[in-house]
């Protein structure tokens, strides 16, 4: 009988996206025995809800909300949460200061995020905990270091697996790692291809057999049709050429000849939410579910293995 695994990724702190993957693992809606997340876990931005006049308000994508009594500001507070984004509620002077101070709004965003990660972790574990699928996940290049901490936190029903090599259902094995090549961006978790890639074979050596194993690595392998994404000039704005976009490949040479040497039954990647979909390399097949979370959507893939290899691979949406 195949194993099914259910695959999702990079949610960036998209709060419905979230409870979407969750409530579809208890329910079992697609009768997967794994369920997998690829990675970057934690938003970006912080939205302010200013006490103005007796009311509160926030713009949130160029639209001004305001909120009245509890209710409302529940709302609001929720509409920012679904999106991605991080709020609190403070007076005019509170927010301005925290715009002139880069430390103490880092502090603030950095806390934002454990709040929600430490959040998400405990809801999982109330409707996950005495269930039969389990939850591997691990973070991606854009998460802070800080987050570790309560992944790792004894009690939680989802598997902190990043850097580990797990057995999974199936007699299948998970190899799991969440850092990437160097990007434009300077994000917490990158390294060089070098550096990648030795510390990918390192875990790889420990698999026992890779036609039964499966590599969840957040970034996904160079020129893949999995890593095309827009291409950026020195002041990381897109490049622009006849009108167009120029867009090409952005993902790692390291995870591409890691594959191309193991050749693993299965690769999970993210990171590019754009370049959702499934290639081959060599024997291995590659899956990008691709990310909507910050509209809402759930993006993902349901991938069958059985004995003798992948019987079927698919997009599901929520």
């Amino acid at each position: 009988m195949a194993t099914r695994l259910y695959i999702a990724s990079d949610f960036h702190a998209a709060e419905k996206a979230w409870r979407k993957y969750v409530n579809a693992i208890k329910l079992n809606v697609y009768k997967a025995q794994v369920a997998l997340l690829a990675g970057d876990l934690t938003g970006k931005a912080i939205v302010p809800i200013i006490r103005r006049d007796g009311r509160l308000e926030a713009e949130l994508f160029g639209v001004r909300r305001t909120a009245r009594g509890d209710e409302e500001l529940a709302r609001l507070e929720r509409d920012i949460a679904d999106v991605g984004f991080y709020s609190f509620v403070a007076d005019q002077g509170e927010a301005d200061r925290l715009v002139s101070d880069p430390v103490e709004r880092d502090a603030l965003l950095h806390r934002l995020m454990n709040e929600r990660v430490e959040a998400w972790m405990t809801l999982a574990t109330e409707r996950l905990a005495e269930g039969d699928v389990p939850l591997y996940l691990i973070p991606g290049n854009d998460d802070d270091f800080g987050i570790d901490e309560i992944l790792d936190r004894p009690g939680f029903a989802p598997v902190n697996a990043d850097g580990k090599v797990l057995d999974m259902p199936g007699g299948l094995q998970l190899l799991a790692y969440g850092w990437s090549n160097t990007t434009p961006w300077k994000t917490p978790r990158e390294v060089s291809e070098d550096e990648l890639y030795e510390r990918l074979e390192a875990l790889a050596k420990q698999v026992r057999d890779p036609r039964r194993a499966v590599f969840m690595i957040h970034v996904p392998p160079h020129d893949s049709g999995l890593d095309t994404a827009p291409l950026l000039d020195a002041n990381l704005r897109p490049t622009v050429s006849a009108g167009d976009v120029l867009r090409g490949p952005v993902g790692s040479t390291a995870v591409r000849r890691l594959i191309e040497t193991y050749q693993p039954v299965l690769a999970v990647h993210g990171h590019i939410h754009e370049s959702g979909g499934e290639r081959r390399i060599g024997s291995t097949l590659c899956i990008n579910p691709g990310s909507e979370a910050n509209h809402g959507i759930l993006r993902g893939y349901l991938v069958d293995i059985g004995d003798t290899g992948v019987e079927r691979a698919m997009r599901v949406e929520g």
